[in-house]
């Protein structure tokens, strides 16, 4: 009896995993993700560059390193295009905070927010790509308020609940 309901339990483990596998939507598609290729090929190997090497300076060994790369050399992949977003609002814990982002697989633009303990809301927008990098614009929302009277500021005023 013990060795039936053991090979029972068994086959339920086996059955819930596989379903559970089936219907994971956090993994990537069987078929792959359905975006266009880019209609630039990616290279396989830099190419090799006749470049004359600096001549040495009697008394100084010669430099180990040539010259900088040329700017036009860099080929860009385009990333995948996403679009999210998310808020928390916790009263309890004094929690609120949102985020919210849109790429088009090249360049990325984006918000968030945070709610400051002095009850000002930092917001960041920015805007990321591949040639200029993160470029943020911080602003703040609200005027910021202090405890007030004794034993209200300071270490050990309180900060956000956890």
């Amino acid at each position: 009896m013990m060795k039936f309901l053991g090979l029972a339990v068994c086959l339920v483990v086996v059955i819930v995993e596989s379903t559970l596998a089936q219907n994971n939507q956090y993994l990537p598609p069987d078929k792959g993700y359905a975006y266009d290729k880019p209609n630039q090929p990616f290279p396989s190997s830099p190419q090799p560059q006749n470049i004359p090497r600096p001549q040495p300076t009697p008394g100084r060994p010669a430099p180990s390193y040539g010259p900088p790369p040329a700017q036009d050399d860099h080929h860009h992949e385009p990333g995948m295009p996403f679009d999210f977003q998310y808020n928390v609002n916790d009263i309890e814990t004094q929690n609120d905070y949102s985020h919210k982002a849109v790429s088009d697989g090249d360049v990325t633009r984006g918000e968030y927010r945070v709610q400051l303990p002095d009850g000002r809301t930092q917001v960041v927008r920015y805007t990321a790509d591949w040639k200029n990098g993160y470029n943020a614009e911080v602003t703040y929302e609200g005027e910021a308020k202090y405890p007030e009277g004794p034993g209200q500021g300071g270490a050990n005023a309180g900060g956000y609940k956890y």
